[in-house]
């Protein structure tokens, strides 16, 4: 619905021949610099594609979730109201506004307190070879991550590899849960990058045990749960 090539019903025919328990549909939010986004008015739209795909597969859950965008001061690109319907929240910073390392870390605090966001995607928003990323106060953001329930994802797409090894080493050493994601645009692709992922999590000596989704489908629920039930 966002800038990927196939269809929500191919992408989990892909995961669900991978052998996965779950796969979440996390297409970005109306901000993103992306070729297309998911407005607010499709979200229902997507939703019931969706659960018309859960009404047909077995062997696999799919999770409705979302890609949101980290606005300039820091909230998000979607009103609460329409988050709350989603399965899983996942929460990006593409757009750095000019802003220093500072001020980028003090945007990714922000949406970390939010109760509604799960998961830090590609937190550097580097791309190998072409651009370092961000310079975050990552001790900061460890100690957030930790105290407000929110995971921090090991991103597998070629253009992040993010965090790094050294990084995800740093965070799960302060007890940060970690995700080793695909960020998959492609069925064809979501192996291959899932094994960078995996291979990037291994560079930093991760075990299963700190990885959130190593976990079954109601530890997941549960994660999230659990967070928005502090609001």
């Amino acid at each position: 619905w966002s800038d990927g090539r196939d269809t929500v019903a191919r992408m989990v025919q892909a995961a669900r021949s991978l052998g996965y328990e779950y796969f979440a549909i996390t297409d970005h939010s109306e901000h993103a610099w992306a070729s297309r986004t998911l407005s607010v008015a499709d979200v229902p739209k997507q939703r019931a594609e969706i659960e018309a795909l859960r009404a047909r597969t077995s062997g696999i859950e799919v999770l409705h979730g979302v890609e949101v965008d980290i606005m300039h001061d820091g909230s998000l690109d979607f009103p609460d109201h329409v988050l709350e319907g989603f399965d899983i929240v996942l929460a990006s910073l593409h757009d750095d506004g000019g802003h220093e390392g500072t001020r980028l870390t003090e945007r990714y605090l922000t949406a970390m307190r939010h109760p509604l966001v799960n998961v830090i995607t590609h937190p550097t928003n580097r791309s190998p070879g072409a651009r370092v990323g961000y310079d975050l106060d990552f001790d900061r953001l460890f100690e957030a991550a930790v105290e407000t329930g929110t995971a921090m994802e090991v991103d597998g797409a070629p253009g992040h590899l993010d965090m790094d090894g050294a990084v995800a080493r740093r965070a799960v050493e302060k007890g940060v849960t970690v995700t080793v994601d695909s960020d998959c645009h492609r069925a064809e692709n979501l192996a291959r990058q899932m094994e960078f992922g995996v291979g990037t999590a291994r560079r930093g000596w991760l075990e299963p045990r700190h990885v959130l989704n190593t976990k079954g489908i109601a530890a997941i629920r549960d994660f999230v749960a659990r967070k928005r039930a502090r609001r």
